[in-house]
């Protein structure tokens, strides 16, 4: 009988999988089309293909400066604008309790999703119509935060940091490739430990 909840509870994970990569892949599409429809394309929101060493270097260079923002904004400024100690959100609530092939191609396809669309489209928009860089920024973080709420609250406003910090570069640069290279690397990591965790 435990084998076969055991058995269900796996079929049930996966086919949750597939439906977060479906989800994320219509989320992308659907950001082509609108840009199709404003005349635009994905490089108009500085999307490229092609990369170069110096694009690698810059992922690299976020994904250190970010995890270094986020470390000091956890235990220097969380615990004094929470009552709850800084807590560490349980990767379970994204990966599951296994790690499959579904699992890493949502993982994959989340950077894409969340950086084309929280970050380079939302940004480019708000920019847009309001004229304010600073606008743009906020309704990124702030929007990109509220969705990560399921980690917890302090978990949530521990990335902010990085947030912040992939959105002056977008805006710096107009360049998303490298920030999603660089979300990837944190997913990436973030799934090596829970990987570990789950096998020691």
């Amino acid at each position: 009988m435990c084998l076969i909840a055991c058995v269900k509870r796996m079929i049930e994970k996966k086919v949750a999988t597939i439906f977060m990569i479906a989800y994320q892949a219509v989320g992308i599409s659907l950001l082509y089309v609108v840009l199709r429809r404003q005349k635009r394309r994905l490089q108009d929101i500085g999307f490229s293909s092609s990369i170069n060493v110096r694009q690698i270097g810059d992922s690299v260079g976020l994904f250190l400066a970010g995890f270094f923002l986020t470390e000091i904004f956890r235990f220097s400024v969380i615990p004094f604008l929470l009552v709850l100690p800084p807590n560490r959100p349980n990767p379970a609530v994204a990966f599951g309790t296994t790690i499959t092939f579904f699992t890493l191609i949502f993982v994959c396809i989340n950077a894409f999703h969340e950086e084309l669309l929280v970050r380079a489209f939302l940004i480019s928009e708000v920019e847009s119509l309001y004229r304010s860089a600073g606008w743009a920024v906020l309704a990124s973080v702030a929007l990109q935060t509220s969705y990560h709420l399921y980690q917890g609250l302090p978990a949530a406003l521990s990335h902010i940091p990085v947030f912040a910090l992939f959105s002056f570069y977008y805006l710096r640069k107009r360049q998303i490739f490298p920030v999603i290279l660089a979300h990837l690397h944190f997913d990436l990591v973030a799934l090596a430990i829970f990987a570990y965790r789950l096998h020691r």
